[in-house]
C-alpha cells in the first residue's frame, strides 16, 4: 500500500475556476490556514497565472505548501490495485465536505445528461461544455486525460519536475466526479514516504496556462 504526497499539476485554460483531484491527505484541502477548515474551499483549484516557477510550484504563492494534511491522514495507493479520487471544482462538491450532500456525479455539483456537450446543432464544436467552461472540453471524448506521477522523495522541497515519473493515466478525464486509476507494481517508498502528482493537459477549449492544483501526503509503500 502506497501512502504518498500527491501534487496536482495542470495545464489548463481560461482564468476562472478549474478542477482538482480531491482526496484524503491533500495539502490545502481546507484552505491555506491549517488552523481552519473551509468546507467550500476552491483555493487549490484556482489557476496560477503569470507567476514565476518559485511561486506556482507547490502553489507556494497561495501558501498551500505550508498547509499539510493532518497527522496520520494519507492518500492510499495500493500497489497492483487502484486509487480513486474525486475530480471537482470545489471541495464542497465532494464527499470530503457536507457529508457528501452537495456532491453529484459531476465535478460542478450539478446534474447533467450522459451526453452532456457543447457541440453545435450542425455537429461541430461551437463552445466549451455548456454551464461549465472549467472542464475545458466540448464533450467526454475530447477531455484531454489525466495522469499520476510519483517522486521517491520524502521531503517536499526535494521534489522536482525531473524526479516525478508518470505511472498511470486515465483517458477522457476530467469528466465525472469519481475517477479511478490503476496502480502498477510500484517499488516501496523510502521510510519517510513518497510524493505524487496529478497532472492534466486539456486538448483545447481555451487559452493554455499552467496551474498547480493540489498535493497530498503518503508515508511508505506497504503490500
Amino acid at each position: 500500500m502506497l501512502r504518498s504526497t500527491l501534487l496536482a499539476l495542470s495545464l489548463a485554460a481560461f482564468s476562472t475556476a478549474h478542477t482538482a483531484a480531491w482526496a484524503p491527505g491533500m495539502y490545502c484541502k481546507g484552505g491555506a490556514d491549517s488552523a481552519k477548515d473551509d468546507p467550500n474551499t476552491n483555493l487549490a483549484v484556482n489557476p496560477l497565472y503569470n507567476l514565476a516557477k518559485q511561486d506556482w510550484w507547490f502553489q507556494h504563492h497561495r501558501g498551500c505548501d505550508k498547509a499539510p494534511p493532518k497527522a496520520g491522514e494519507f492518500l492510499e495507493l495500493p500497489a497492483n490495485g487502484k486509487v480513486t479520487v474525486e475530480l471537482a471544482h470545489n471541495r464542497g462538491h465532494t464527499t470530503l465536505s457536507h457529508n457528501g450532500q452537495k456532491a453529484t456525479d459531476w465535478p460542478n455539483g450539478k446534474h447533467h445528461p450522459e451526453d452532456w456537450n457543447g457541440w453545435g446543432t450542425d455537429g461541430t464544436p461551437s463552445m466549451c461544455l455548456k454551464e461549465d467552461g472549467a472542464m475545458h472540453t466540448w464533450n467526454h471524448s475530447s477531455a484531454g486525460g489525466t495522469a499520476f506521477a510519483i517522486s521517491y522523495q520524502s521531503n517536499l522541497q526535494d521534489v522536482t519536475i525531473e524526479n516525478l515519473v508518470v505511472f498511470t493515466t486515465r483517458y477522457h478525464t476530467p469528466w465525472k466526479r469519481i475517477a479511478t486509476y490503476d496502480v502498477p507494481d510500484l517499488p516501496a517508498c523510502p521510510e519517510g514516504g513518497c510524493t505524487c502528482a496529478w497532472l492534466w493537459i486539456p486538448n483545447d477549449c481555451g487559452q493554455p496556462n499552467m496551474y498547480v492544483l493540489a498535493f497530498y501526503s503518503l508515508s511508505r509503500t506497504q503490500y
